[in-house]
């Protein structure tokens, strides 16, 4: 039996409802994956996992009583009664093979987690960019009003890393993912889309696919917030009868902004109802206060007053990678981002200016062949305004190497282009050495990607400690 079985969503329930049953999570470390443990765990199952690498988060897990173990073997599958993949462990992978060959029945990620979700008051947030920074968000500000929700985010949230943990009450808070499709799985109470931009080529075979997926979770929901700002979401918001925020002048939550600095971002906020707050934001970028104003549209409709929910914001800080500052000495600032789409960049770089830098240079990591073959000619205008890029190879994510996918080829499209000063490097400790080799005191460097690019922040973190920057 695998996760193709017409009748899965049944046969999970009745897996999730048998306590004490043991459960083997495959790629374990992923930080979704995690997050899913530690709701199995809830319930009363027997949790063990297994992952090739993620320390941070196998310890966290170990931390909260599941065994999680660094490896893959098919002796971790002795006495599972069933099994949850990562999307990172393709067919063929031995531990996937030794359950199929012993009849464990296998379910992916995406499926487990939506059938969690069910008769719970679920918040499921969606989007190509900022599902972590939103469902965060979300939940900091329920806890915060003390609606004790649980949760189950991508990301490691402050000030443990806890990608999910387990509230009293009813309210579950989720991170929804479009990457594998498995978002139109979900039927939750409040349906979160940030935005639609195309994505996932390794799934979605074009933009049309990928927004029939969001549509289908719309539609499924009870109520739907969408993002004005952008046109898709728009679109599916009118259809659904649903709730809207953003700048756009027809948005039901709009926001106006007041002041943005270093410290973060002030905010007028005109609601429903005639109600309005000022809200301040401890964040930088336009984007955040788009994040926020989903957020405070999410929970007004979780019935949180308005102005509370506004004061908690206050207090929020983002998950790890997202605008982290990893290093600071000698003038210079090192900042780490999990940006990898092109909007995602370009949002990243105005958040920086914002929070005063002035001189910036980036270590780029693209992320899937697929997605750099498909969106290459739009990498180069999203660093407009640095000094430099340093791009270091490709992080596969499990793909193989595709032609015109590949960070030679993404090279070429800065040179067509007239982008900013663009070199390659070979691996990251020539990327960290190629960016020290050019810093001055005052200067940023951001650290982008989704890959193992978070890696360079140490690398540099040691470079400050022992070099002395040539003053600006």
């Amino acid at each position: 039996m695998t996760a193709a079985s017409g009748n899965w969503r049944e046969e999970l329930r009745r897996w999730i409802q048998t306590p004490g049953a043991r459960v083997h999570l495959m790629g374990v470390g992923g930080i979704g994956m995690a997050g899913v443990a530690r709701l199995l765990a809830a319930r009363g199952l027997q949790v063990t996992g297994c992952d090739g690498g993620a320390p941070r988060t196998l310890a966290w897990l170990r931390a909260c009583g599941i065994p999680a173990t660094t490896g893959h073997d098919a002796a971790h599958l002795d006495g599972v009664a069933w099994a949850v993949f990562s999307p990172a462990l393709q067919p063929g992978h031995p531990e996937r093979v030794a359950a199929e060959e012993r009849g464990i029945p296998l379910y992916r990620r995406g499926q487990v987690l939506p059938v969690l979700a069910e008769n719970r008051k679920t918040v499921a947030v969606s989007g190509t960019h900022g599902k972590t920074t939103t469902s965060a968000m979300i939940a900091h500000t329920l806890r915060a009003c003390g609606a004790d929700p649980s949760w189950c985010i991508g990301g490691e949230l402050p000030p443990d890393g806890a990608p999910a943990g387990i509230g009293a009450s009813e309210r579950l808070v989720i991170e929804a993912d479009e990457s594998d499709g498995t978002l139109a799985h979900y039927a939750p109470e409040i349906a979160v889309i940030a935005n639609v931009e195309f994505d996932h080529m390794e799934h979605f075979a074009s933009k049309d696919a990928m927004v029939d997926c969001f549509r289908a979770f719309a539609r499924q929901a009870q109520a739907v917030v969408v993002c004005a700002d952008d046109p898709e979401a728009a679109r599916i918001g009118a259809e659904t009868g649903g709730v809207s925020y953003g700048f756009a002048a027809a948005a039901d939550f709009r926001a106006e902004i007041l002041e943005a600095g270093p410290a973060g971002t002030r905010f007028a906020m005109q609601a429903p109802g005639g109600r309005a707050a000022t809200v301040f934001l401890p964040l930088p970028g336009r984007h955040n206060v788009q994040n926020a104003l989903a957020a405070l549209a999410a929970c007004d409709r979780c019935g949180l007053a308005l102005d509370a929910a506004a004061a908690a914001l206050a207090s929020f800080a983002l998950p790890k990678r997202r605008f982290e500052a990893v290093a600071e000495a000698r003038g210079i600032r090192v900042v780490a981002d999990y940006a990898h789409h092109p909007s995602e960049i370009r949002a990243l770089i105005d958040a920086a200016k914002q929070a005063g830098a002035v001189r910036i240079w980036a270590v780029f990591q693209p992320h899937r062949y697929t997605r750099t073959r498909a969106l290459g000619a739009d990498f180069p205008p999203a660093f407009a305004g640095v000094a430099g890029v340093i791009l270091a190879p490709v992080y596969a994510a499990s793909e193989p190497p595709l032609a015109g996918g590949t960070s030679e080829d993404l090279l070429k499209h800065f040179w067509r282009c007239d982008g900013p000063p663009t070199e390659l490097a070979k691996n990251l400790e020539e990327a960290a050495a190629l960016v020290a080799a050019r810093w001055k005191s005052g200067d940023w460097v951001l650290v982008i990607g989704a890959g193992d690019v978070e890696d360079v922040g140490p690398m540099l973190k040691k470079r400050l400690g022992n070099e002395t920057p040539e003053p600006a």
